[in-house]
């Protein structure tokens, strides 16, 4: 569990901000409509401004209280948040301003579109590490590229109402995910906190390269990476210190420092690695470099790309980035639909309304230059527990982080590389969720649960994140397609008053996968049902396709070669005339079995 969800699991005795001015979680009705009208109001709705942004809906009733909540919010996210964002540039291979474009367009843009008032939209570890597997050795500009196409993609998913595809990512695939995520990227960081130079490839090689050049570990970045992590783990804890039930002040100032660490510690490593740097003897840690101030002009990222003398055409620039233009927006909407369901009222989350939320802040930002995004759970958790009370929060964290390119990116060119390992590699080592394994080998979960998550976590260390998430879906797919492919049915003998027959209750569908397990069932019990008929039971089915259908009519004429009837009951009233059925005094049957 990360030091955020402790604090705040500690501070549920606090009082909760009031729930009046959350943004309205919106849901789409599921029922068909009757007619072209009704459709037709359902397609107005979902394109009404106040649906499309939320914003016009609590400003209304926006106060002086929520103000002053926000700005305490907004700022303490901001100081979360600009750290966070140089630090996980690094991790895409890119210079510290684009994780700066990146918080700032997500955290201004979210404003106006997003319906949960803690989400906080920018560069995470996760987006960060799926963008260097993808633009790993070009140039800045696929990455804007990348961000343009998953943003397309996300808007895409949003007007197709796409969001449940989600669903087919299981809790085990997602832990495992995430928990070689963090390895990955702490064995990455390795290197960076014991001042050694080259590195990359896959989490196994990555380790083996850190261990040979051990001997080559620079004591200055060593020292400052060990201090820093140090530092980094006490102020998380700093809280602990006063009991919250009695010096709630004092607490509340700890903890506002313990939120802050990240800043705080950035900031003094910088402030030592400059003084150093004006001595004699030099700075002996190795620095950031130069970083490019201000927010950049609109520049259109569906452009050519110029590597070296070469111009790279944009369609070609889109094929070279293959499944990226998938997998990204597909995990990024996982994130942020899980964290939105977290934090917003009763877990109900309008998620087509995320998708466009997150689509806008991809597209927009990376006309600005900005690395791919998603929601963070570290900063939301963070602007939870500061008490924020409308996504307008996310406005000051925005101003302060372009405050920071305007004024502070002289001075960011100081931060030491091992600080900014430290601050990754405690940020990421709580999501490493080993104990799951534990509760997987027990009841409810079942096999495929704990296969998938040892599946999923064994191919992202050794063949990359991408592949390890489609073979951890794969394999988690394995239970409910058995049930689909080998359905069960209860097989009761009724005897009592009415006709005597064989029931067969097949569940929970019937999809051509199955048809031929039923068919096997049926047949076994009219070859040993002494001539009662056997009635299929349709009760609990949910589903029912064409060669399913098929399927049935056949079985029901070598029902009858064995001597009894195949008799349908409770069948759905779209299915009745589909299959050609027709009422009898016993039941439902097929027409040609009449």
């Amino acid at each position: 569990m990360s030091g955020e969800e402790e604090e705040l699991r500690a501070l549920r005795s606090d009082p909760a901000p009031p729930k009046a001015h959350r943004p309205e979680s919106l849901t789409f009705s599921t029922d068909t409509p009757s007619d072209g009208r009704v459709l037709w109001r359902r397609v107005l709705d979902g394109c009404s401004p106040t649906r499309r942004l939320p914003i016009l809906t609590w400003i209304r009733r926006y106060e002086a209280e929520d103000a002053l909540s926000d700005l305490i919010a907004g700022i303490t996210l901001g100081l979360t948040m600009i750290p966070q964002s140089i630090a996980y540039a690094t991790i895409a291979g890119l210079p510290s301003q684009y994780g700066l474009y990146a918080a700032f367009m997500g955290s201004l843009v979210y404003v106006f579109f997003g319906t949960v008032r803690e989400v906080s939209i920018g560069p995470t570890s996760l987006m960060s590490l799926l963008t260097l597997e993808y633009t790993s050795g070009r140039p800045p500009q696929y990455v804007v590229a990348l961000a343009f196409a998953s943003g397309i993609v996300e808007l895409a998913m949003g007007a197709f109402r796409l969001g449940g595809l989600v669903c087919l990512i299981s809790v085990p695939v997602t832990s495992a995910f995430t928990s070689a995520t963090a390895l990955i990227i702490i064995a990455a960081q390795a290197g960076n906190l014991l001042g050694l130079s080259g590195g990359g490839g896959g989490f196994f090689t990555t380790l083996w390269s850190v261990f040979r050049k051990l001997p080559e570990s620079t004591p200055g970045d060593t020292t400052l990476g060990v201090v820093c992590i140090v530092l980094l783990v006490a102020l998380q804890h700093l809280p602990r210190l006063v009991p919250s039930n009695r010096h709630r002040s004092l607490h509340r100032l700890l903890w506002y420092v313990s939120l802050s660490r990240n800043a705080l510690i950035v900031l003094m490593a910088a402030l030592l690695a400059r003084h150093l740097a004006a001595t004699p003897a030099g700075c002996p840690f190795r620095l950031s470099g130069r970083v490019e101030p201000g927010i950049p002009g609109f520049q259109w990222p569906a452009q050519d790309i110029i590597v070296g003398n070469t111009t790279v055409p944009f369609p070609q620039v889109i094929r070279e980035l293959g499944s990226g233009l998938l997998l990204l927006p597909l995990v990024a909407v996982l994130a942020n639909v899980a964290i939105a369901k977290a934090f917003a009222n009763d877990g109900v989350v309008d998620a087509t309304q995320e998708l466009f939320a997150l689509g806008l802040c991809n597209v927009l930002g990376s006309c600005f230059r900005a690395m791919p995004t998603t929601g963070a759970f570290t900063r939301s958790a963070v602007s939870h527990a500061s008490g924020v009370r409308t996504p307008l929060a996310g406005l000051y964290s925005a101003l302060l982080t372009l405050l920071a390119l305007g004024v502070l990116t002289p001075h960011f060119r100081f931060i030491p590389r091992a600080t900014l390992a430290a601050v990754l590699m405690t940020a990421v080592a709580p999501m490493i969720d080993l104990a799951l394994v534990r509760r997987l080998t027990r009841l409810p979960a079942t096999r495929a649960d704990l296969l998938s998550w040892v599946v999923c976590f064994g191919v992202c260390l050794t063949w990359g994140v991408e592949v390890g998430l489609l073979c951890g879906m794969a394999t988690s797919l394995i239970e409910p397609l058995r049930h689909w492919m080998l359905p069960q049915a209860d097989r009761t003998t009724i005897s009592g008053p009415g006709l005597a027959h064989r029931r067969i209750r097949p569940n929970p569908g019937l999809l051509y996968p199955g048809a031929d397990r039923l068919r096997t069932l049926v047949l076994a019990e009219a070859r040993h049902s002494d001539a009662l008929p056997l009635v299929l039971d349709c009760e609990r089915l949910v589903a029912l396709d064409h060669s399913a259908a098929k399927a049935l009519r056949e079985l029901a004429g070598e029902v009858e070669r064995c001597g009894t009837r195949l008799l349908l009951r409770n069948v759905q009233p779209s299915w009745i005339q589909a299959l050609k059925l027709h009422e009898t005094d016993d039941g439902l049957v097929f027409e040609q079995s009449a």
